[in-house]
């Protein structure tokens, strides 16, 4: 084995096992000593977007390109590029050229199936990932890739099924665990959705989207909590500052409103995963629902000290106050 190939099979396992830093050092030098090897180039790419540098990976598989224009990895590879940069018209060009050159490699599919749904080409897309499944139906890519565009275009039963196939295929893929994450966000709750991206998170820490999509979570749970409380007691404070009730009643009824609600917070919290609970703890969400409640112990200070006749309007202020704190405090979510 020559030094070029015990370098390139060292670059290998590098990316392998994630140490993209480490394979693009040793793959730039590789390069500066040998710049005519295209598989050389073809994995600096790969190191260079393992690392998020896309424009050197762009660069690097530009040049791949040119040096292997008939070869299909170097296509895929300036795609992916494209991808990661937002130039998706080019991203889909690169991916139809790597299938007009391997038509019976499934990798050039889903390469271009990847390119034609962040276009929103669905047509392509479905079709793409149709033949990326029928060439490698034990890939798991190929499914996870048909859930994503069967997705796109609403059909949620047929997004479940590929991405739990894939599963069956890889039970700790963590792009079929985050589109199962996504798919439960929009149909059975939140709960299930967050064991997903919980599960997706586990099995790929380096990837951000995944702990980016539990934060999701979290801010959906407390912004119902806050909209539950928010039009609850706007709806109470109203209808009490109408009727002129006694102070007894308003304590009484904003005593409830408050109750209830802590009770729907603690039901969703239980249902949570055990490992994000603590996510609801922060600062920021604890700061959001003091903001939400504010109104709520305003209305029950005035109720016990302000006069009679100018009680409806305070109650009337307070319920003002509600929908504008609740708008502050979803805000403090982002």
């Amino acid at each position: 084995m020559t030094e070029v190939a015990r370098d390139l099979a060292r670059a290998r396992a590098m990316l392998g096992i994630k140490r993209y830093h480490e394979a693009a050092g040793l793959l730039s030098r590789l390069v500066a000593a040998e710049p005519t090897d295209s598989q050389a180039w073809c994995l600096l790419a790969q190191a260079h977007l393992g690392a998020g540098r896309h424009e050197e990976a762009a660069a690097a598989a530009n040049r791949a390109v040119s040096l292997a224009p008939e070869d299909n990895w170097p296509h895929r590879l300036a795609s992916a590029t494209m991808l990661r940069l937002g130039n998706i018209p080019e991203a889909v060009r690169a991916a139809g050229e790597a299938c007009r050159l391997a038509p019976h490699q499934w990798l050039c599919h889903l390469s271009l199936a990847q390119a034609a749904l962040a276009q929103r080409n669905l047509i392509i897309a479905g079709q793409a990932a149709a033949n990326a499944r029928m060439l490698a139906p034990s890939e798991p890519e190929a499914h996870v890739i048909s859930g994503k565009v069967s997705f796109a275009c609403g059909d949620r039963a047929a997004a479940r099924a590929f991405q739990e196939h894939a599963l069956a295929l890889s039970p700790t893929h963590s792009d079929a665990l985050n589109e199962l994450g996504r798919i439960e966000l929009r149909t059975s709750g939140s709960a299930q959705a967050a064991r997903h991206f919980v599960q997706a998170a586990r099995a790929a820490p380096e990837v951000s989207v995944y702990r980016q999509n539990v934060q999701v979570v979290v801010r959906r749970v407390v912004t119902r909590v806050i909209y539950f409380t928010s039009i609850a007691t706007f709806a109470f404070l109203y209808v009490t500052a109408a009727n002129h009730p006694a102070r007894v009643v308003v304590v009484i009824g904003l005593g409830t409103v408050a109750l209830v609600s802590g009770v729907i917070a603690a039901v969703q919290l239980r249902r949570m995963p055990p490992e994000i609970r603590p996510l609801f703890r922060t600062r920021r969400v604890m700061g959001a629902l003091a903001v939400a409640y504010a109104p709520i112990l305003f209305a029950v200070l005035a109720a016990a000290v302000v006069p009679d006749f100018i009680l409806p309007a305070v109650l009337l202020t307070a319920a003002a106050a509600m929908i504008a704190v609740r708008f502050a405090a979803n805000a403090m979510l982002r």
